[in-house]
């Protein structure tokens, strides 16, 4: 299976590395270190979903939904907030918004993927509660 994340973070664009440092001395470092957390982080949520859908339904108890849903939100969490931490960055001078990190959607796949597995998780438990299969 390919790596979803790697697939789209291929099309970015990256700064040249002679444009590294901005004019004010800040540097885009930071940014491409939080990217690359981003992307990390990523993997790690299209990874915990993958998993939760793989597990066979009689290991599906409200214990293991319960504790999978606060993983995925955890990592959701972390993901959203180190986004509004980039966006901070880019907000900040246009220079910024060059960094591949903007020319890709990733936040919008992950929302998507977390969407979709948090309606997954919501059906079992409902499922479960009710007592259909």
């Amino acid at each position: 299976m390919p790596n979803i994340v790697a697939l789209k973070l291929s099309a970015s664009f990256p700064i040249p590395a002679g444009q590294r440092v901005h004019e004010d001395g800040r540097n885009i470092l930071v940014l491409d270190q939080l990217a690359l957390q981003q992307q990390i982080s990523a993997n790690f949520i299209f990874h915990a979903i993958s998993n939760y859908k793989k597990t066979p339904s009689e290991r599906k108890t409200l214990e293991f939904i319960a504790k999978k849903w606060l993983q995925i939100q955890m990592l959701w969490r972390e993901f959203r907030l180190r986004d509004k931490q980039i966006r901070r960055h880019g907000h900040k001078d246009a220079h910024f918004l060059e960094h591949g990190y903007f020319q890709q959607e990733l936040f919008e796949l992950v929302q998507e993927k977390y969407t979709a597995a948090r309606g997954c998780l919501s059906r079992d438990k409902r499922n479960l509660l009710t007592g259909q299969p």
